[in-house]
């Protein structure tokens, strides 16, 4: 099995679109940069890292290489168990459940354990080779680390084989969603768990040597058998065989579990499950006409509603916001902190909102057109022109992020104090930026969507959606010079002047224009103000009916959408002569 798995392998990359190569060598590239930086770093400083810094850093590291692969490996694990193609043949052949497991056990150790195990060992055979250490060093080093990636695998298996006997099987579309959340919550509690032990921070507790776990850790344990390894002492076989044995029992565990969590459950969840309508009279409602772009919108909502996969594009911002709020006061930060005065909390606020919108709504809104890989059969017959399609996915679309940032925004302005002026000013800058950044979005839909019904949150590829960041942060930062410009206040005119005159090249240029900006906001204040909201919104606006224009084009002509399946395909969402 192992062998027939290593052929699908060669033949899934040998039909690899070329694109699709470029990228990987782009990745591979970055991480190849990245893993050079941090060896020749810890090369230069190895006079730096004492043994006890030294321990402090293998105990995190192997905390992290637990929480990483449990963040980014249980999806890609519940898709070995329950979404891989093949299970369909394999259950109908005469081999036992558990081979069948262990061969997908061990073929994930081929994506991110694999890559978790080359980030560490690699920097940590570094310090070995600078400091002059034993050659027990070595192969303890290897085993331990072997262990950490076992028992952070096992522990992903595990959770998906008790997960799915919970979850209903109506609710298998779902089930990523959950996976992937409760990830993300157990990484950052892995993360903070230092901190939240030592009532510290962890670059402190880190460069003084101290601590990080207590004796009974597991990781604790890692750190010691290859500190005494390190000098040749064979005090490390005790840490190191409870580590082994740690590991070997977490194992066992996940294979007491396979029968009923991985055979059945798979058969649960394709299964599936509906719920028995119910027999009577229903009133239906009558029906009502709406405008294309109206209709559209709504389609898109009820679409989005239905499916919480959807959603999944606002997690980052959720993390994002509790993460950060709760690493904050771990780090000894003070409610009363916050609570600073409105002038200067109000427009930090505004900046960092537009930034989150910024690196979401554009994504949202592109999604959009992907979604209608498998309804474009309806879009054709239907009398919609390409710019009802794109009208209408741009409102909804805009809509949703904005009422969710708008809720956030008014709970930090309550808890701030802001006055009343003050969020609805915010509210109206936003809304009337936000609408160019959808509108980008859209465009880049339409060049870009890529359909995965495994993954409906990611529906656009690498490199579209990479260049969708950068262009929303450009357009961001042109807009925001006016912005920027109504809410400096006229007593800067004095940094900015010396810093004209003490800097040089483009800082000295960017310094005169804002000097002379806010002198001419000294001299006429009203006039400035209302020429800088003027110029956003006409920069905003433009951009917004620019892209549409665009987008509407392109739907017109008809587009393209790379559908990901076992059989790779690329379906066309419309011919030269198709339209949308």
């Amino acid at each position: 099995m192992l062998k027939n798995q290593w052929k699908m392998m060669l033949n899934s990359i040998k039909t690899q679109p070329g694109k699709n190569y470029v990228s990987y060598g782009i990745v591979f590239a970055v991480l190849a940069m990245l893993l050079l930086w941090l060896s020749m770093g810890i090369w230069f400083i190895h006079d730096l890292i004492t043994e006890p810094v030294f321990t402090g850093m293998l105990s995190y590291g192997f905390l992290l290489s637990i929480g990483l692969i449990l963040l980014l490996g249980m999806p890609q694990v519940f898709k070995q168990l329950y979404s891989a193609t093949d299970l369909n043949l394999l259950f109908t052949m005469p081999i036992p459940t558990r081979i069948i497991f262990w061969v997908k056990y061990l073929q994930s150790f081929a994506g991110i354990p694999l890559l978790v195990f080359v980030f560490l060992i690699i920097p940590v055979y570094v310090y070995g080779a600078a400091t002059g250490v034993s050659w027990l060093y070595y192969p303890v080093v290897m085993l331990v680390l072997i262990a950490f990636v076992v028992i952070g695998l096992s522990l992903a298996y595990l959770a998906n084989l008790l997960l799915v006997q919970i979850i209903p099987a109506a609710k298998a579309s779902e089930f990523m969603t959950v996976m992937s959340l409760l990830s993300g919550l157990l990484t950052y509690g892995l993360f903070m768990l230092p901190t939240l032990l030592n009532e510290r921070p962890l670059s402190e507790l880190i460069l003084e040597g101290l601590p990080l776990f207590p004796e009974w850790a597991p990781v604790t344990w890692g750190s010691q058998a290859i500190i005494a390894a390190s000098a040749g002492s064979l005090d490390f076989l005790l840490p190191f065989l409870m580590i082994l044995t740690l590991a070997a029992v977490i194992v066992m565990l996940t294979l007491a579990l396979v029968e009923k969590g991985f055979r059945t459950g798979w058969v649960r969840l394709n299964e599936g499950g509906g719920k028995k309508q119910r027999k009577g009279s229903r009133k239906t409602a009558r029906s009502q006409l709406h405008h294309p772009a109206i209709a559209v919108g709504k389609k898109e909502w009820l679409t989005v509603k239905r499916d919480m996969r959807e959603w999944l594009v606002f997690m980052p911002l959720v993390f994002f916001l509790v993460f950060g709020f709760v690493g904050a006061l771990s780090g000894g930060a003070d409610l009363s902190d916050l609570r600073g005065s409105a002038e200067i909390s109000w427009p930090i606020a505004q900046v960092l909102l537009l930034f989150m919108y910024a690196m979401f709504n554009g994504q949202l809104a592109a999604s959009a057109i992907a979604r209608e890989a498998l309804s474009i059969w309806l879009l054709r017959v239907l009398p919609l022109s390409g710019r009802h399609i794109a009208l209408g996915k741009l409102w909804i679309s805009w809509l949703l992020s904005f009422l969710l940032l708008t809720v956030i925004e008014i709970i930090i302005g309550l808890f701030l104090g802001w006055s009343v002026t003050q969020f609805l000013t915010g509210i109206a800058i936003k809304a009337v930026i936000t609408t160019g950044i959808s509108s980008i979005g859209i465009w880049f839909g339409t060049i870009g969507a890529k359909y995965n019904p495994s993954n409906p949150q990611n529906r656009l590829t690498f490199g579209t959606s990479f260049m969708l960041i950068i262009v929303s942060f450009v357009y961001l930062f042109v807009t925001l010079i006016p912005f920027i410009i109504v809410l400096i206040p006229v007593d800067a005119m004095n940094v900015t002047g010396s810093a004209s005159q003490s800097s040089l090249g483009i800082f000295s240029m960017v310094s005169s224009l804002i000097h002379t900006l806010l002198s001419w906001k000294a001299a006429y204040p009203v006039m400035v103000m209302a020429s800088g909201i003027i110029l956003m919104a006409a920069v905003s606006l433009g951009i917004a009916y620019l892209f549409i224009v665009m987008s509407a084009r392109r739907l017109d002509q008809g587009i393209e959408i790379d559908m990901v399946q076992s059989a790779a395909s690329k379906p066309s969402l419309g011919n030269k002569s198709g339209r949308l």
